[in-house]
């Protein structure tokens, strides 16, 4: 009894001996590590479609972390970072009866705020890894489009910038890095990091909208018909639906449900989908280990 006892106390004096407190901040870049299809863009001329692969996960990021070993091998890390995504292709066309009847140009791009905690452990004294989880504090989702509608009477033109809003997710990220010493406090480090996360949208609402439709000659919808201007609408005051044109855009703010009735005809609710952010990055950083308890 007494021999355990003593084992127990070296092995708390040895822990808190080694126990370190530690500060980080380290800036990267990312690509996808499995990209989804995110549009299909049509050439010059409109004889050809090309898909585009890609993740919102995919840019440039900065974090900021705090973490605690116990000993030499293992710890604790706490970690705050935000992604700077880059824009990503999200052109479309729609084609009846062989005839392209709507193209849209489009980008998006990802900016988001997370957090996750991890476990590190240290092989040796240069080499270590991490994983652990990781959620989504904040951000969104940007887009910018201009859309083009064929009608008999010339094009329809829209142009809109959206934000898209997630709910928040739960994902996994995973590191190997390399350590290489400066002096007792500070280190510099190179990792390569994986995160896999998908956000599931909650929300989507126009921020800039301008629709340009054209005008309609005399006649041009039968005979004594006054026809109709040229118009140009912007964000509140176009008409959802047109007594010639039909429907030119969506809600200006759209929610998306996990469940809806087939019946549905409200066209500002519609079934959530999930985007990817997950990807494969490098991230380069200095770290700072405060003094070790006892010294």
């Amino acid at each position: 009894m007494k021999n355990q006892l003593l084992l127990a106390i070296a092995l708390i004096v040895t822990t808190s001996i080694s126990a370190q407190f530690y500060v980080s901040a380290s800036g990267g870049y990312a690509i996808p590590s499995a990209g989804v299809l995110m549009g299909q863009e049509l050439n010059a001329d409109r004889t050809e479609a090309k898909n585009h692969y890609g993740s919102f996960g995919e840019g440039l990021n900065t974090q900021l972390k705090g973490g605690y070993f116990f000993n030499d091998t293992f710890g604790v890390e706490l970690a705050f970072a935000y992604l700077h995504g880059s824009d990503q292709v999200r052109d479309s066309y729609l084609m009846e009866e062989g005839v392209i009847t709507e193209v849209t140009d489009a980008k998006a791009y990802g900016r988001a705020f997370g957090l996750s905690a991890s476990l590190v452990y240290n092989f040796n004294e240069k080499v270590y890894g991490r994983f652990g989880a990781i959620t989504k504090l904040g951000g969104r989702t940007g887009a910018e489009l201009t859309r083009e509608n064929a009608t008999p009477f010339g094009p329809i033109v829209t142009e809109g910038k959206l934000d898209f809003h997630g709910r928040p997710p739960l994902g996994f990220i995973a590191a190997l890095g390399h350590k290489f010493k400066l002096n007792d406090n500070f280190h510099l480090f190179a990792e390569l990091e994986y995160l896999g996360i998908n956000v599931t949208r909650d929300n989507s609402e126009f921020t800039e909208l301008t629709i340009n439709a054209p005008a309609v000659p005399a006649n041009a919808l039968g005979a004594g018909h006054p026809g109709i201007p040229a118009a140009t609408w912007n964000l509140g005051d176009a008409p959802l639906n047109h007594p010639v044109y039909g429907t030119l855009y969506a809600p200006t703010k759209t929610t998306y449900e996990d469940e809806l009735s087939t019946s549905n005809t409200d066209p500002s609710k519609t079934l959530s989908e999930t985007v990817p952010y997950s990807s494969f990055g490098i991230n380069f950083g200095i770290t700072y280990t405060f003094g070790k308890k006892g010294e």
